[in-house]
């Protein structure tokens, strides 16, 4: 049986050698009957596809590479394994491309492309690809710093036109930092017009199941179903470039994805902040835009939980309620019920008129086309924006954190009159001509109308605790107190970009405490110094818009104060009146025509060194201008009208000189009055045209003292005695005849 098997078998190969021989002899005697030219072209066919498939592949694995990344700053590519099995088609593994636009830096990836290119168009200088398949698809485009310059439009330039790109495994887009995840299908279409020419965007579609959109670390939307279609009209740069693009789009998106939840907290230096959390919120909506105008019909809407802690440390258990509605306007609402004890209470209604998309800058754009009300309270890091808000003068600002309550009516993108924010508790700061006012208190700006319906924006600021200080000396102020009020009124509200409207304000206080009445010497001179005391101070100040004083009064009280003047240490009661009745901005001087200084039981050893007791003067300024030079001491000048106990420290100015025994009766001869000139700045006091005078006595002098040194003349007159005394510093002579004419000879100090 086994050799019978085998001998079968054996048989039948034979046949099958025989068969085999026979049918190459058929058809090699079929081929041979064929007609010449016939089995010509076949061969070429033949050799033409196969030297094709020779070249095609081992171009597209090798030469293409360098030629397709001439411009590595433009455009790059990279590929795996590529083949082509006939002309215009290509399939390569790995493709890798990327480039920049101008300011944008572009790129996509996938594991598998497979595409078809038209020839006959090749001839007309276009690369046309009805059709490109890609899978395991990702890209996207993200803006860097330095821009690529876009070439200029020359003519010539080649056209690429991809007809439709299709993927069923897009896994991955990003725009910066904002990145999507999820299982796509995408088709996308375009045309460009290389060298400058005309681009186009043709309809395309993505969809998005089971999506997650994350900023690092951050997931922003999970579980998201993404439903999109768009296209762009023809358009060159110069015709739509930035956001302007919108413009010529078509679109239509859907979405709904469970959103992430807002967390408060506070860094470790002190900084409050807001942070995701996984998960709690939704956001839902599909809007539709035709040429940059969103349609009827459109709404989007957000929901998000907010916890953690809040700025003030208070717990947050609150709700975002975010809704988006498109009718014949775009309509906006933002709610954050209120809870007992919750630190956010918040209701906002705005629409904005029509339904373009804003193409000239984000916020700045959409302002003006804003109406409606915002309501609420809540705690804000930083109250800084809303001086400016309610168009505050500049010197005038907002410091610290802090709770706001608000009830704005917006009209057109302005704060409109009924609106007003209290801030119960917040840092203010006011700067005066170099000097700071800064404190805590009760802040409250309200926008209504004036007495002849012109519109106002008010301020008013009541401070509990404040302190006044020169801005170059903060740590010395001139005073503190817990009553100060601040007044600002601004006459309308002018639109953005154009100067101040009128401004008034007035900054009044009283009773502040002066810690020490030292720091008032910087508007005093060296030979009238304040040595040491404290006291008190009020003031009612009217100031511009520039934060320049206008007019006003102020006065300072020392108790138990303790003074220098021409060498004579003093001590007493001091009371300081002054009346602002001008200001020349440009050159700095004040006139205090009116101010009065007074003071009281006032002791001090005279030259001879006998101690006096219950001096007193009073002091009335009916000229004084003080001028505040910017790089030289303040120069104070003017003429000034005394009535004091005597004439005794007057005389004592002119040191002990031996006079006359009758002149020494002057001093406890009763309440003197004297009138005269007197200029100081710096080191140097100038008095001049001094005449003091009762019913018994009559007094004229002259006096200058500058760097230590006194120069001057004194003529003393009793009935029928009178002298003249010349002072030189040390030295001095009496001049007991003719004494008057001497004095009248003598030059004046002041011109």
């Amino acid at each position: 049986m086994a050799a019978s098997g085998m001998l079968h078998a054996m048989d039948t190969l034979q046949r099958a050698k025989a068969w085999s021989r026979d049918g190459r002899r058929r058809g090699i005697a079929w081929w041979r009957r064929r007609p010449r030219w016939l089995r010509r072209a076949l061969w070429t066919v033949v050799l033409a596809w196969g030297g094709y498939l020779v070249l095609g592949n081992l171009l597209l694995n090798t030469l293409l590479h360098p030629l397709a990344n001439r411009r590595p700053d433009a455009f790059q590519a990279q590929w795996g394994l590529a083949h082509t099995l006939f002309p215009g088609h290509v399939s390569a593994r790995q493709v890798r491309l990327q480039g920049r636009v101008r300011d944008l830096a572009w790129d996509v990836q996938a594991d598998q492309v497979t595409g078809r290119i038209a020839l006959w168009p090749l001839l007309r200088r276009e690369l046309r690809v009805p059709s490109v398949v890609a899978g395991n698809v990702g890209g996207g485009v993200r803006h860097v710093e330095r821009a690529r310059p876009a070439p200029a439009p020359r003519a010539g330039g080649w056209t690429l036109l991809f007809e439709r790109i299709a993927s069923d495994s897009v896994r991955e887009g990003h725009y910066d930092g904002l990145v999507l995840e999820g299982n796509g299908t995408a088709t996308f279409g375009f045309s460009k017009q290389l060298r400058g020419g005309p681009m186009q965007v043709l309809d395309s579609r993505v969809h998005f199941d089971g999506a997650r959109v994350r900023s690092g670390a951050n997931t922003l939307l999970d579980g998201a179903t993404l439903d999109g279609m768009f296209s762009i009209a023809r358009h060159t740069h110069a015709d739509a470039s930035g956001l302007r693009i919108l413009l010529l789009t078509d679109g239509a998106l859907s979405l709904d994805a469970e959103g992430a939840s807002l967390r408060g907290y506070v860094d470790p230096d002190g900084q409050f902040r807001v942070g995701l959390a996984p998960g709690g919120g939704r956001l839902q909506g599909r809007l539709v835009i035709d040429d940059g105008v969103l349609q009827p019909g459109g709404r989007l809407s957000w929901t998000a939980p907010m916890r953690g802690t809040g700025v003030a440390g208070d717990v947050l258990d609150d709700t975002l309620n975010v809704e988006v509605r498109v009718d014949d306007d775009i309509g906006l609402s933002l709610q954050v019920p209120g809870r007992e004890g919750g630190p956010l209470d918040l209701d906002a209604e705005l629409r904005l008129q029509g339904r373009q998309l804003p193409v000239q800058g984000a916020l700045a754009g959409l302002l003006p086309r804003a109406s409606g009300h915002v309501a609420g309270r809540w705690h804000f890091p930083s109250l800084g924006w809303v001086a400016p808000l309610f168009n505050a003068p500049p010197w005038f600002a907002l410091e610290g954190a802090g709770e706001l309550r608000a009830d704005l009516r917006v009209e057109s993108g302005q704060v409109a009159p009924g609106s007003h924010v209290e801030l119960p508790e917040v840092d203010a700061v006011a700067t005066v001509m170099g000097t700071v006012v800064s404190g805590r208190g009760r802040v409250l700006a309200e926008l209504a109308k004036g007495d002849a319906g012109a519109l106002q924006t008010r301020l008013e600021a009541a401070l509990d605790g404040y302190a006044i200080a020169a801005a170059d000396a903060p740590q010395a102020p001139f005073a503190r107190g817990d009553n100060l009020r601040l007044d600002v009124v601004v006459d309308g509200m002018p639109a953005r970009g154009e100067g101040l409207a009128a401004t008034t304000a007035r900054l009044r206080f009283s009773d502040a405490v002066v810690p020490d009445l030292r720091v008032y010497n910087r508007f005093l001179s060296g030979q009238m110094r304040i040595d040491g005391g404290q006291g008190n101070a009020s003031a009612d100040l009217r100031i511009d818009g520039r934060g320049n004083l206008g007019h006003g009064q102020a006065s300072v009280r020392g108790r138990a104060a303790r003074m220098s003047f021409a060498g004579r240490q003093l001590r007493g009661d001091l009371g300081i009146d002054a009346r602002l009745q001008r200001a020349d901005l440009e050159q700095r001087r004040f006139d205090l025509d009116g101010s009065k200084v007074r003071l009281r039981d006032v002791s001090f050893r005279d030259a001879a060194g006998r101690s006096r007791q219950g001096w007193w003067a009073d002091v009335d300024l009916p000229e004084a201008r003080i001028v505040l030079p910017a790089a030289s001491p303040a120069l104070v000048h003017g003429r000034v009208g005394v009535q004091a106990r005597d004439a005794g420290f007057l005389l004592d100015l002119f040191g002990d000189a031996d006079r006359p025994r009758w002149m020494e009766r002057l001093v406890d001869s009763g309440k003197a009055r004297a009138e005269g000139r007197v200029r100081w700045q710096g080191d140097t006091l100038v008095l001049d045209g001094v005449h003091a005078r009762n019913d018994r006595y009559d007094v004229h002098a002259r006096l200058k003292l500058s760097d230590g040194q006194r120069r001057g003349q004194l003529l003393a007159s009793m009935g029928p005695l009178s002298a003249g005394l010349d002072l030189h510093g040390d030295r001095h002579q009496w001049h007991l005849l003719r004494a008057r004419e001497w004095f009248e000879a003598q030059p004046a100090l002041l011109h």
